[in-house]
Parts: C-alpha cells; structure tokens; sequence
C-alpha cells in the first residue's frame, strides 16, 4: 500500500498501490445462481480462485491490465505484482467484491457488466466516508478492511421522502408549500453522511457508463477530500450546492 503526501499538511495519506486514496467500498450485486458469475470467472485470465479464503481474487492482469486507477499499470514497479484489485464472494442470492478505493469500484462496475450480462443486476453499495492516514494501516490493512461492518447505517429512500410528504401535509397554499419546502431543503442540508454507509442503487435509472455510481461516489470522495484538509463542517449536501453554484456561474 503507497503512502501519498499532502500539502500544506504534516500527515501522510494512505493510498493504494495504484495511486487512489485508500477508501473502502464494498459493491452487491444480485444474481439468479451462482453459475452465472463462476462461469464468466473462469473464462478470465485475470480472475484467480482462492479456495482457502473462499473467495475470486480480481488481479491487476490479463484482461484488466488496461484498466487505469490513479498510476497507468505500466508505471508501476515489477515488484509489486501480482496486485489483487479486488475480491469476490458468493452469498446466497448475492455477490460482494470488495475493493478498497472508488475508482476501483466503478471501474469493476464497467467492466464486469458486460461479462454478467443483465441478469446480474448491481443493487447495493456500501462505503466508507472517510480518508485513512497511513499510520492507521500499522495494524494491517486487514483491521482497516473490517470497518465496513461497524456501525453500519442502511439508508432508506423512503424515509426521505415520508419526510418531506409529512413536511407538506399542513401547507394549504403553493406558497406555504414552497415556504414548507424551503425549510425543509435546509433542515436536510444540516444533516451528513455516516461514517459507514450502505445505500440502494437505482439499476433501473443506471446508464451502460455507470454515469451514476461515478457520480454517488465521487461526491463522497470530494466531501472526503474536503474533511481531510480540514473543511470538517462541510456535510455532503455543502458539497452539493457548492457544486451545483460553480456550475451556474460557469454559464454565466
């Protein structure tokens, strides 16, 4: 695992061998059996089973080796390979990769998708919001890996939108409801991401690019971003309309 420095900051931060900051995410799939992923492992030179561990190991070879994370394959010492992108277990009706930056999440996204075909549907995501200083890996990365499964806070849709319709029931006139809306746009502006947190998917809204996991996770990664260079009252919805700000005033 690389270390990276920060301006402007005495800490080092914990990154990947392939350059991402190290941020843990964890992909769910849904499947129709097993088979349907086993075979489409085993026609792939970059997949390697590990019966020990009970798991798919994706390496950085064969068929991925084009891919690119944050250092081009070919800028990377001899010696650190075999690199192990990722891994895969089967649970019942469900497959979990587990990887350990988001651009690696997104790249699995694009690049196994073909290969499942659209029975295999991606439903779930589950990460982390935060970044890692490298002297938190002392304990191995192994310790790091099973935050994941720490105070997990699943996130209900719904719930959201049960608010909002509870916030409009009083209003009566268009303006109270915009009135009524305006304080609640503000309330939830207030409220953050957990630490670990394990979200839906909206398959049915996805594009072939993955536009939107990119998008869900790169926001998550900026707000991290944000944090570790000290910007810790900045919440996601900040991150959002300070976005969104930029972009109007671009069209200007």
């Amino acid at each position: 695992m690389a270390q990276r420095n920060r301006p402007k900051n005495d800490r080092i931060l914990l990154a990947t061998v392939t350059g991402e900051p190290f941020q843990l995410v964890r992909l769910y799939w849904s499947i129709p059996t097993s088979t349907a992923v086993t075979q489409a492992f085993t026609a792939l030179r970059c997949m390697d089973e590990d019966d020990k561990a009970r798991c798919w190991v994706w390496l950085y070879d064969g068929e991925a080796a084009a891919l690119t994370f944050g250092k081009p394959r070919s800028a990377l010492p001899p010696e650190v390979h075999p690199i192990a992108i990722g891994r895969f277990r089967l649970l019942q009706n469900r497959l979990v990769l587990e990887l350990r930056s988001f651009e690696r999440a997104v790249e699995a996204a694009k690049f196994f998708a073909p290969l499942f075909g659209p029975k295999v549907v991606l439903t779930r995501a589950r990460v982390i919001n935060r970044w890692f200083e490298a002297q938190e890996a002392k304990g191995g990365l192994d310790v790091l890996d099973r935050l994941l499964d720490q105070d997990v806070v699943v996130v209900d849709p719904q719930q959201s939108d049960d608010a909002l319709e509870r916030t409009l029931q009083g209003a009566r006139t268009q303006a109270e409801k915009m009135r009524a809306f305006a304080r609640f746009s503000q309330e939830r502006k207030k409220q953050d991401v957990p630490l670990v947190e394990d979200f839906p998917l909206v398959p049915e809204e996805e594009t072939a690019d993955f536009r939107h996991l990119t998008m869900t996770l790169e926001l998550r990664a900026l707000r991290a971003f944000e944090h570790w260079n000290g910007h810790t009252e900045l919440t996601l919805a900040d991150v959002i309309h300070r976005l969104v700000e930029q972009g109007l005033a671009g069209k200007k």
